[in-house]
């Protein structure tokens, strides 16, 4: 890895780090809501790609983005599998959501997949599916503030473990070509992170409601991935980046809307 190279990865360690600290500071302090809604706001997606184009080429990022609709369907099944197992057992809860993430993700890789258009579908029919089976069949209702003494070593530890695993999907999307690269720019580092903190923090009940609200809030994160694919050829890097996250935001806030009107 080169000197700037290993810049950038702090760097994403260090805005990951932070964002997640963030956001479940927010679910503490503002209830589920709130937390599940910067839980699925744009972060891995934005480092991964802006990196794959600062350090390869825009080229190379837009490819990326094809897969990103797919993935982001597949990380809806990644929470609803989560929601169903925490109850029981939250190392299996964890465990069986990574190994559907896994799987569902490297076939499609496996396959070379490479439709736009297939991969939209995809997303919306698993967007349907899963909203459906979190909302209607596991009612799972939302969840109050949480009262917390925050100590430095707690945000230390919190922030490390989510820049850590937000910078190893860095990693992994910058070496591993474009296809690769979609695939782990699209890794729910921000809902692994936020679901560990959560869980160990409040319990199976808070974790799963934040990761409830995620399911929806992360409808950003793929129209995230849908801009760049047409700002950067247009706009260029920081601009189409730029163009790219107020797009995204502008969605998030309606989905924010929508998430304090039907949730229970």
């Amino acid at each position: 890895m080169t000197s700037l190279f290993l810049a950038k990865l702090a760097l994403s360690f260090l805005v990951g780090s932070a964002w997640v600290t963030l956001g479940t500071v927010a679910a503490e302090r503002y209830g589920s809501r709130i937390g599940g809604f910067m839980a699925g706001l744009p972060t891995t997606i934005l480092i991964s790609l802006f990196f794959i184009g600062w350090t390869t080429s825009l080229e190379t990022a837009v490819a990326a983005t094809t897969i990103v609709p797919a993935i982001g369907g597949i990380n809806c099944l990644f929470l609803v599998v989560y929601l169903l197992l925490v109850q029981q057992n939250f190392w299996l809860a964890l465990g069986g959501a990574l190994i559907v993430w896994v799987v569902c993700s490297g076939c499609l890789v496996a396959a070379g997949f490479n439709s736009f258009a297939l991969s939209l579908a995809i997303y919306v029919a698993l967007l349907v599916g899963c909203y459906y089976v979190a909302e209607k069949r596991l009612g799972i209702p939302s969840k109050a503030s949480r009262p917390m003494r925050y100590t430095a070593s707690m945000v230390l530890f919190r922030g490390c473990l989510a820049g850590g695993i937000i910078a190893l999907a860095v990693v992994l999307a910058r070496f591993g070509g474009p296809l690769l690269g979609g695939m782990f720019a699209m890794f729910p580092a921000m809902f692994l992170g936020t679901l560990l903190i959560t869980y160990f923090a409040h319990g199976a009940g808070f974790s799963a409601a934040v990761m409830k609200a995620s399911i929806l809030s992360a409808i950003s994160v793929v129209v995230y991935g849908v801009a760049v694919r047409y700002t950067y050829p247009t706009l260029g890097l920081w601009a189409g980046t730029l163009a790219s996250l107020a797009i995204a935001y502008a969605a998030a806030m309606i989905v924010y809307q929508s998430l304090t009107r039907r949730l229970v």
